[in-house]
Parts: structure tokens; sequence; C-alpha cells
């Protein structure tokens, strides 16, 4: 194949004129190369790319003859993904200024001809009748993608409906129709046969012999734990071939979930097939078909494999044997698995992406990118001020050497059910190579650690979520990592709101903060639950907490009089997540305070800068803050007793 030479060639003259600090540029331009898919008949790779134009769009490349060839671009957006629909069709998508309003087109690859299927909106809460949003790609079906939107001028009600990617006709699917559905899946021909529906508080997931019988409970997840996915008690992962067995994941009995099978027309629950006492199960590994269970994968703190298929399991020691040091995992295959694409990740280097062709036997490289000097990820683990066991990654800068070092605190987004995971973070490995030390910490409400870790953080915002913070900093003071006057907090989203909450509720134990797209008033959030339905409202009330008394004092934006130290902050005005109202009244708070802070307020963003553009600058500007602001500081900051607030104390869940 061609495509790895004229990469790879390219990227190494690009690194040998690198500096000696890799330029903000090397963490944060697009990639190269990624989310390679194989066509259905082998032929066929295509990827996301910028294509030389600053905007990602999909190229090609012939299995056989390595020609790259360009497919499609957009002059305002990027293309965010494609999906294969047969072997000489694409349907791809993306938003408008990141307000995650999906656009749809299809491509036929020999007319090239667009087909557009459903609009962007690009203005917020506007009335657009062909919006779309996919539910289910079926991958068996080659004319039609399942999706949630509208159909036809005048139609304000969503409802669940077939779209033909030839033509954009839509066609409405029925049992999705009653109220309060908050989730539905298909099975291989299409037909609607799981649905989960609030009933009451709790949550019941129902299930049907076919598209025309009546539903029935298979599973039911009570009120206390109902609107948070990671907290459902029964969780479909899909069909089977026959379209009569699911398989699926049970909370309760056990804490971290067990996989098992379903068999709907007898409404059996079969044995558990794998459960893993110290992490969740991922992802399934199964036949092209659906037709055979290889195994799963599950992460602790490091991802791995439970295999059931011993031809399965021996190709993967072929593979890992091929590749050492990475993880390494098959992302998609022809239909008859001789042609497969596979990923290696690691924490000190982006995906490389390889193709394995069993038809010849062949092994080649597409795409590996550029190689830097980065920082392994460290497991680590920590006691809470209660006791409860913290899993976090450290990474150290290169010339540590055994000193304390500035720190950085780096609290995941989410909350709930979210994690930090082992591989590579580009975040992380920029703010390592300017010197810095960064902890990752998986907070209680975190996923991937069991049913009751994740509710242990139940309604803590601002609580002991925010003492799981502020212990793991003197946790890193304590082993000598930390330098104890050079201390940040940088998060976005709910890391934003961690980082608006440690300087406003622990304000002497950081020297500055980055907060980026972070809530800053519940009060503005849970205004925004009302938008979205009964079942967020469900999700604030129970995890969240919507006393107004209790918002109000878990709610950085209140105490910005307290805060001591400057303050870096960004947000996208097209937010659909975190409101743009919560830097409003935040600006004007540091404002009245007369408290220093820097910040970037752009309105072709959303949750998070997806413009190449937009995301380095913003990181520039952390560059610069940081250095001045916590390297380079010659100050002093008095390490006090901490706590977060005068809050009565609860029982933790």
């Amino acid at each position: 194949m061609r495509l790895p030479c004229l990469l790879l060639s390219a990227l190494a003259a690009s690194v040998a004129a690198a500096e000696p600090v890799l330029p903000v540029e090397q963490f944060f331009r697009e990639p190269v190369v990624r989310s390679v898919q194989l066509s259905p008949d082998g032929r066929h790779l295509a990827f996301l790319t910028t294509l030389g134009t600053g905007r990602v769009g999909i190229a090609l490349t012939d299995v056989e003859t390595g020609k790259i060839e360009p497919l499609v671009a957009t002059t305002d957006e990027n293309i965010a993904f494609y999906h294969w629909k047969g072997s000489n069709y694409l349907v791809y998508g993306g938003d408008f200024g990141g307000n995650e309003s999906t656009a749809l087109r299809g491509i036929d690859l020999q007319a090239r001809r667009v087909v557009p299927l459903a609009e962007s909106f690009r203005e917020r809460y506007a009335d657009l009748a062909d919006f779309a949003t996919v539910v289910d790609w079926l991958k068996f079906d080659p004319n039609y993608v399942l999706v949630v939107g509208r159909s036809g001028q005048g139609t304000y009600s969503g409802g669940l409906y077939l779209i033909n990617v030839r033509t954009g006709a839509r066609t409405k699917v029925s049992g999705a129709d009653e109220p309060d559905i908050e989730d539905v899946q298909v099975d291989h021909s299409g037909a609607l046969r799981v649905r989960t529906r609030l009933s009451g508080n709790d949550e019941l997931h129902e299930v049907r012999n076919d598209a025309k019988s009546l539903w029935f409970a298979a599973g039911r997840t009570p009120a206390e734990d109902a609107s948070v996915q990671y907290a459902a008690r029964w969780e479909s992962l899909g069909f089977a071939a026959d379209n009569e067995t699911l398989y699926v994941l049970t909370r309760g009995e056990t804490d971290t979930g067990a996989l098992r099978t379903y068999r709907i027309r007898s409404r059996e629950l079969g044995p558990v097939l794998f459960q893993s006492p110290d992490g969740e199960i991922t992802d399934l590994e199964m036949s092209y078909d659906r037709a055979r269970l290889y195994g799963v994968r599950y992460v602790t703190d490091r991802p791995h494999y439970h295999w059931f298929d011993p031809q399965r399991e021996h190709l993967q020691t072929v593979i890992d044997n091929s590749l050492p040091g990475t993880f390494n995992y098959v992302a998609n295959t022809s239909q008859d698995e001789k042609v497969l694409v596979i990923v290696a990740l690691s924490d000190r280097q982006a995906p490389s992406y390889y193709l394995l062709n069993l038809r010849k036997p062949e092994f080649k490289l597409i795409y590996q990118p550029a190689r830097a000097p980065l920082q392994p990820m460290q497991v680590v683990t920590y006691a809470a001020r209660d006791g409860l066991v913290i899993h976090a990654y450290l990474t150290l800068p290169a010339d540590r050497q055994g000193k304390r070092v500035p720190f950085i605190l780096n609290p995941h987004g989410g909350p709930y059910g979210i994690r930090d995971e082992w591989g590579y973070n580009s975040e992380v490995q920029f703010l390592a190579s300017r010197g810095y030390a960064v902890l990752q910490p998986n907070y209680r409400g975190s996923g991937g650690y069991g049913l009751k870790f994740l509710k242990a953080g139940q309604g803590e915002w601002g609580r002991r979520m925010q003492d799981d913070l502020t212990d793991a900093v003197q946790w890193a003071i304590a082993q000598g990592i930390a330098d104890p006057e050079r201390v940040a907090i940088c998060g976005a989203s709910y890391g934003g709101y961690a980082a608006l909450a440690g300087v406003t509720f622990t304000p002497e134990l950081y020297r500055c903060a980055v907060n980026y797209v972070g809530v800053s008033d519940l009060a503005i959030l849970n205004r925004h639950t009302f938008v979205g339905g009964r079942d967020t409202r469900i999700y604030f009330e129970k995890w969240v907490g919507n006393d107004l008394k209790s918002m109000r004092e878990r709610s950085p934006v209140n105490f910005v009089e307290r805060i001591q130290v400057p303050t870096l902050h960004a947000y996208g005005e097209n937010d659909p997540r975190v409101d743009i109202d919560n830097w409003k009244r935040l600006k004007a708070q540091l404002d009245q305070f007369n408290k220093p802070y820097e910040f970037l307020r752009v309105e072709t963003e959303g949750h998070g800068f997806r413009k190449e553009e937009n995301r380095i600058l913003f990181y520039r500007k952390v560059e610069t803050f940081l250095a001045t602001n916590l390297r380079d500081y010659p100050g002093t900051v008095k390490i006090l007793p901490t706590k977060v607030l005068e809050l009565p104390a609860q029982e933790t869940k």
C-alpha cells in the first residue's frame, strides 16, 4: 500500500524540523488519519483526514493498489463520523458550530452524488422539520438507517424513522410513540424489539417477540438508580444473529455487571458468561454476522480481553506478538473476516492503524503518528478522607528527577459513569511536556469500578466528589510529588465545575485554575434539564439534587469573592450542555469582585472546541497562563486545613 509511505514520509520531515519542546500543534492539530473503516467487501479503506483543507473530510484507499483519493469534505464544518452502507455507499455527518444537532449526507462512491438526509440546527431551539439523530446504523441493511427526528414541514413532534440513505425518504416506525420512552433497540431486520420506558420513577426494560407483539418487562431499574445509564440493572448489548437472543448486562447482584443471554420467546435469563470483580465490560467481540461471541473486552486500570473462542484468542496472540508494547484490537473487518483493521494503543503514542489481510496473508502499516518523547501513565491509588479507595493516573514530567514539581489536578467530565482510562491523552502529554505532574483521579461517581462506587457519588456534586479531589492534592503533596506552592486544578465540563469549586471552596489550596466549558451555576443547569424532558429532570433530582438552597451552596458562581488566584475560562457560544449563561453570570461576578481572570469565548463552538484553530488557540492560552501563574510563580501559598462546604454531613449511599 502507498498510504504508509506517503503519510509517514511527510510526518518524518515535520518531526525532523520540530523544536526540542514539542509545539502546541503537535498535540492538538487534527490527526492525519483516524476512524479507519473497511468496506464490507474488503476492497476499500475509508478514513477521516484534513485532506490539506484545514477541515476534516473523508478519503479512500484501494486496498490492492494503495491509491489514495479524497472523497468528500465540507467548507465550513468538520465531518465527525461516517458509516459504510454496502460496499459502494457512505453516510456521513457532523454538526454546525458545536450545537450537537447532526447533519446527515449520503454519497455514492461511483457517481459521487451527495444526497441530503438531515439538517443541522444553525440557530438554537429552531423548529427544523428534517433533523435526525442516528439510533442504529442497521449494519445488515444497505438502504436504511434508524433515526429519531421529525419529518416534513409543520411536524414538530419527534418520532422514530427509517431513512432511505439513497433518497432521504422517511418511514415512521411504530412502538416508540408512547410517553416516557427513553431508549430503543432494533433487531437485525430493523424491527423495534427492545425499549426502556419510565413507569412511575422506575425504568422498565421491555422486549417483544416481533414488531407486532405486545411488550413485556424483561428487567427493571428502581427509581433510586433511574436516569443514569451506568446504573441500569438490565442493559441490552444487542441481538445475536438469530434475532431471538439478546446479550445483556445485569447489575445489582454483581456490582461490576455480569454478561448473560436473554431468550426473548422463553423469557429466560441465562447463567453468567463473564464477570470481572475488578472492572467492567466495555465491548463484545463478535463475528461479523453476530453468530458467534468470540469474547469480551473489559477495563480495570488497563484494558483486557476474556476469550471464549480459541481460534480468535490465537489470532489475538499473533497480533499482540507482532505489535508488542501496545493494546491492540480489531476495529472492523470485511464481511468474510479475511481483511481486518487493527488499532494499536499506548499511553505514549496516539493510535496507529494496521491492515491484516488473511487472503494473502499480509500485515501492513496503514498509519503511525510521529513518535515523540512522551511520558508513561502510572496507575496509583489513594484513600479519600472517609476511607474510600480512589484510583487515579499519574503522569510525571521527564525532568522531575525525584524532586517536587508544579502539579496539575485534572478531573474528568461527566461526572457519572464517565472515567479516565489508560491510554494516550493529548492534553495530559502536553502538560507533562511543559514540566507539570498531572493527576487524573477517578473520583466517586466515576464509571468502571462497579455500581456501589458509582452510587457513592450520587448527590455529591461539590461535596464528597470535591473532597476526593482535595484529598488527591494532599496525597500528591504527602508523596513528595507536588510542590505545595504550585498546584493548579484544570478541567472541562464537570471538570470545569470542579476547578471552579476548587478555587472557591478550597481557595487556599490552588495557585491558579483553568475552567473549560464548566458549570458555574447549578440553577442554570437545572433550568435546562426541563428542555430535555422528564428523564433528565429525574436525573437532576436523584443524582445532582435540585433543592434550591443546596444548589446555591454548591454553585461556585455564588462564592466568587473567595477566589484568591488567577483563573482562565473558555466557553462555546452554542454549547447545548453547559449553557453560555454559566459564563455570563460568572463573568459578571468576577468583574464585580475585581478578580484577575482571562477568558476565551468562541461563537462557533459548543461543548469543547472542535475546530483545530480554536483548539490550538485555547491551549496556547493555557500554556502561557500556566507558565506565568504556576510553573514560574515565585511566591508562596499557605496550605490551611481544608474543607469543602459548611453543609450537614451525608452518609455515603
